[in-house]
């Protein structure tokens, strides 16, 4: 992260409070954290939930797991609601009953934008693992102009856009946003373009990139490669040195298939290996290679190239040297 200081999760457990109390601990949790909302409860046995929240730049991001339930958020609930915003939400461990401008069936890791102006009820028929991304109304409505023309319908898992919109939605718990090397303006706006994107499609919009889309991204790579030893470099800086808005940045990339946060790590683990692997730099320890990268962290360094390379920093010299060898 580009902050010295990591977001603090906020968390919530029923196991602090006696079985009887259970419900309404997880209710007053869900009004902290999510939205307020009334509890519903047909399976007989011990009821469970954890509740953990993070702030993801302009975004919020609480993961809740647990025993089935029912969820209700009626006219009262709606009342006690703070501003306008939305919520994107996933259940990616089991299928879900949603009725919320109409009755729509989820699967698992299926996606859904709700409105939190008007009511709903859910009915989550099993064990549960939902993520719920809070989305500000002057947020939503800079990537999505009509947000309420998508509220209410499944965005599934398998198709199009929706399948990379719902796959990054799933690893954006509160434990991965805390511990992120990137800024957490990166994944918001990353999130905003993917959801631009499979609005798209579900309004009938050809998601195929077009030529100048293409054109853009190559430029957009070429300007990362080129920077990406600046360890505070940001899509903003590139999309600035391009003449291009932020925004326009991420959804061109989204249009390709590609991601900004992507793209730069790319480049920097390439530049550390050519170091890593030239002569001219043998004298200079691998720490200091990831920094030269981009990497301001060396723990971090490693471990990313580790994952891309399945060798270490180190065993990446020397296998460069006995290729130089032979």
């Amino acid at each position: 992260m580009s902050s010295t200081s990591q977001p603090i999760i906020e968390r919530w457990s029923t196991e602090e409070v006696p079985e009887s109390q259970r419900l309404d601990y997880y209710a007053a949790a869900l009004a902290d954290a999510v939205d307020p909302m009334c509890i519903t409860r047909r399976e007989v046995g011990p009821f469970h939930a954890e509740v953990a929240a993070v702030a993801c730049g302009p975004i919020s991001a609480i993961r809740v797991v647990g025993s089935e339930h029912g969820c209700v958020r009626g006219a009262r609930e709606v009342a006690r609601s703070g501003e306008h915003h939305f919520r994107l939400i996933l259940n990616a461990a089991s299928s879900w009953e949603l009725n919320h401008r109409g009755r729509s069936v989820l699967r698992p890791s299926d996606a859904v934008l709700l409105d939190s102006q008007i009511g709903h009820t859910t009915e989550l028929n099993g064990s549960f693992d939902v993520i719920h991304l809070k989305l500000p109304e002057a947020w939503a409505q800079r990537w999505i102009p009509d947000p309420a023309a998508i509220v209410g319908r499944a965005i599934r898992s398998e198709s199009g856009f929706g399948r990379v919109l719902t796959s990054y939605i799933g690893q954006l718990s509160p434990d991965f946003i805390a511990r992120s090397p990137l800024p957490l303006t990166v994944l918001a706006d990353h999130l905003g373009a993917l959801l631009a994107l499979a609005t798209g499609e579900l309004g009938g919009v050809d998601a195929r990139p077009k030529r100048r889309d293409v054109a853009m991204s190559e430029r957009i790579n070429e300007c990362i490669v080129q920077r990406c030893a600046e360890s505070s470099l940001t899509a903003s800086d590139v999309a600035t040195s391009l003449n291009i808005s932020t925004r326009t940045l991420h959804r061109t990339l989204a249009a390709c298939g590609q991601a900004f946060a992507t793209m730069l790590i790319a480049a920097r683990v390439d530049l550390a290996i050519r170091m890593l692997e030239s002569p001219l730099f043998n004298r200079v320890t691998t720490a200091e290679i990831g920094k030269r990268a981009g990497f301001p962290d060396a723990s971090h360094f490693a471990r990313v190239v580790r994952k891309r390379t399945g060798r270490t920093p180190l065993q990446v010299r020397q296998s460069g040297r006995h290729w130089r060898a032979d």
